[in-house]
C-alpha cells in the first residue's frame, strides 16, 4: 500500500505549504505595531478554515481506507512499521541527524533567551526523544515473540518523544504566559499538542493497544501544524525542532500507511464451533449408499415377517 502512503504524505506537505503561506501573511498583516491583533483581518479566518479542511480531508482519507478499502494495520509494532529497505533506513537516519543538530543548536543558543535553563533542558530531552525515534524506526520489521506488545527497549523508546512533547508544552506556555493575543501562540501550542497525541498513539502498538488510524490522523495533523507554525518568530533552533518533529511524524505516517493490509474475511461462528461432519460413507460390501440403505430396509421387513412363538399350555390331540 505504498501508493496510499505517498498520496497521504504528499497531501500533508501540500496542505503544510498552504499553511506556511497563510500564517506568514497573517503575521505580516494581522498584528499592529503594539503586537495586538487587528480585528477583521481575513487571514485568521483563512487559516482556521484551512485547518478544518486539512483535518476533514484526513478524516475522509481514513474513512476511505478503513471502511471502503477495509484495510487494517498489523497488531505487532515491528509488522506495523516494516518494509522500506535501504530507503527507509536512510530516511530515518537523516531525520535523526537533523533532530540531533537542532538539539545541539538549541543548547548553544539558549543563553540568549530569557528562559535559557528551560530551553537547555528541552534540548537534552530532545536528544533523548531523537534516540527514541531512532529506536522506534530501527525496530520496524523485527518480529516479536508476543503480538500483544514489543520489547521493553522499544516501549522505552516510544515513551521518550511523548515526554519531550509534554515538557515542550510547558516551555511554550511559560514563554507565552504574558501574551494576551491567542493568535500569537495558538498555532505553536496546537502543533505541540497534536504532536504529543501522535506519539502517544504511536506508542500504542508497542504497549499492545494499537490504534493505527488514530495515530495516522494525529501524525498528519501534527505535521501540518508544525509546518504552519514555522513562519512565527522564535529561535532558529526551535524552528529546526518544529521541522524535525514534523518530519518524524511524516515518517511514521508513511510507515503505518504503507503497511496497511486487507482484512481477512470473517468466518461464521457456527463454522468455527461446529466443523462440518464428513459425508456418510457406504459399507465396504456395497457399492453405493443407496444399496446399503435398501439392504437395511429389506432386513427390517424380513425380520418383521416372523411371529413370536408363545409356548403356553400344550394343546390336546383330538381323539
Amino acid at each position: 500500500m505504498r501508493n496510499n502512503a505517498l498520496t497521504i504524505c504528499c497531501g500533508v506537505c501540500v496542505a503544510g505549504a498552504f499553511g506556511v503561506f497563510t500564517r506568514w501573511m497573517q503575521d505580516l498583516t494581522a498584528f499592529d505595531e503594539h503586537g495586538l491583533y487587528v480585528r477583521g483581518n481575513i487571514w485568521g479566518a483563512v487559516l482556521l478554515l484551512l485547518c478544518i479542511a486539512a483535518a476533514g480531508a484526513m478524516l475522509g482519507a481514513i474513512w476511505y481506507l478503513k471502511n471502503h478499502e477495509r484495510l487494517v494495520s498489523p497488531a505487532g509494532f515491528g509488522a506495523a512499521h516494516a518494509g522500506g529497505g535501504v530507503i527507509r533506513r536512510a530516511a530515518w537516519l537523516i531525520i535523526a541527524v537533523f533532530m540531533a543538530v537542532a538539539c545541539f543548536a538549541l543548547l548553544l543558543t539558549a543563553g540568549s533567551s530569557q528562559y535559557a535553563s528551560l530551553l537547555r533542558v528541552l534540548a537534552l530531552l530532545g536528544l533523548l526523544a531523537d534516540a527514541g525515534f531512532a529506536g522506534m524506526a530501527a525496530a520496524g520489521g523485527r518480529g516479536e515473540k508476543e503480538s500483544s506488545g514489543a520489547s521493553p527497549l522499544v516501549c522505552l523508546a516510544c515513551v521518550l518523544p511523548v515526554a519531550f512533547c509534554c515538557f515542550w508544552l510547558v516551555v511554550s506556555y511559560r514563554q507565552d504566559a504574558a501574551t494576551a493575543v491567542v493568535w500569537r501562540y495558538g498555532p505553536e501550542i496546537s502543533a505541540i499538542a497534536c504532536s504529543l497525541l501522535a506519539f502517544y498513539y504511536l506508542a500504542g502498538h508497542a504497549f499492545g493497544r494499537p490504534r493505527a488510524y488514530t495515530a495516522m490522523f494525529f501524525c498528519a495533523c501534527g505535521a501540518f501544524l508544525c509546518f504552519t507554525a514555522l513562519p512565527d518568530s522564535r529561535l532558529m533552533a526551535l524552528q529546526l525542532l518544529l521541522a524535525g518533529s514534523a518530519l518524524m511524524q511524516l515518517f511514521f505516517l508513511a510507515s503505518l500507511a504503507a503497511n496497511l493490509r486487507r482484512a481477512p474475511e470473517a468466518v461464521p461462528r457456527e463454522a468455527e464451533e461446529e466443523p462440518d461432519a464428513p459425508p456418510a460413507q457406504p459399507p465396504e460390501e456395497f457399492g453405493t449408499l443407496d444399496d446399503a440403505l435398501r439392504a437395511e430396509r429389506e432386513d427390517e421387513e424380513f425380520a418383521g415377517s416372523f411371529v413370536e412363538y408363545d409356548p403356553g399350555e400344550p394343546r390336546q390331540k383330538n381323539r
